[in-house]
């Protein structure tokens, strides 16, 4: 018996390309979880995660903000950051974000890269880059959050909009003609 399921899939440099932006991007979202599940290990979060059952969403967004105000070095970092989000939305986007990039993001290629337009791979790439931005800056909070938990210094030179374009641009980077 042959299996249809891969008739219309060949490598191609050119879908070779794409799923290698696919795969970077994936490994960025399985980042961001890591650092999201050493946070809800910590005293902290696991205490506001048990909470979060008893109580509001907005009281639950109220004492998410109280961390991040009394952590000062958190408030100064996410300030220098340029982030004009709470931590809260950068973190729920991300999330989203993942979520959408690991469940749906190659659902239009279901027959493989090499039978799309032009216009909807770029579409596809516009999509990836813009959950990848997302996920990146809710993994720079989360790491900050995780510094300032451990009691490291928060390697602010390395974070800001040069470490997003230099973590986007990694990811993806195409070897096009």
């Amino acid at each position: 018996m042959i299996n249809y399921m891969f008739e219309n899939f060949e490598r191609t440099e050119f879908s070779d390309e794409i799923y290698s932006i696919f795969g970077r991007a994936l490994t960025i979202a399985t980042r961001f979880e890591s650092s999201c599940k050493a946070l809800a290990n910590s005293e902290q979060f696991r205490f506001l995660a048990t909470a979060k059952r008893y109580i509001s969403d907005d009281e639950f967004h109220h004492r998410l903000k109280n961390i991040s105000k009394k952590h000062k070095n958190l408030h100064r970092a996410i300030v220098s950051l340029g982030y004009e989000q709470d931590i809260n939305n950068i973190l729920s986007e991300a999330r989203e974000a993942r979520n959408k990039l690991i469940h749906t993001a190659t659902l239009d290629a279901s027959d493989g890269f090499d039978f799309l337009s032009d216009q909807a791979i770029n579409n596809q790439l516009k999509d990836i880059e813009e959950m990848v931005i997302k996920i990146i800056k809710g993994d720079t909070i989360a790491s900050i959050l995780l510094s300032i938990l451990n009691k490291k210094p928060i390697p602010i030179n390395q974070l800001g909009h040069n470490y997003e374009r230099k973590y986007l641009n990694w990811v993806m980077q195409r070897f096009e003609s």
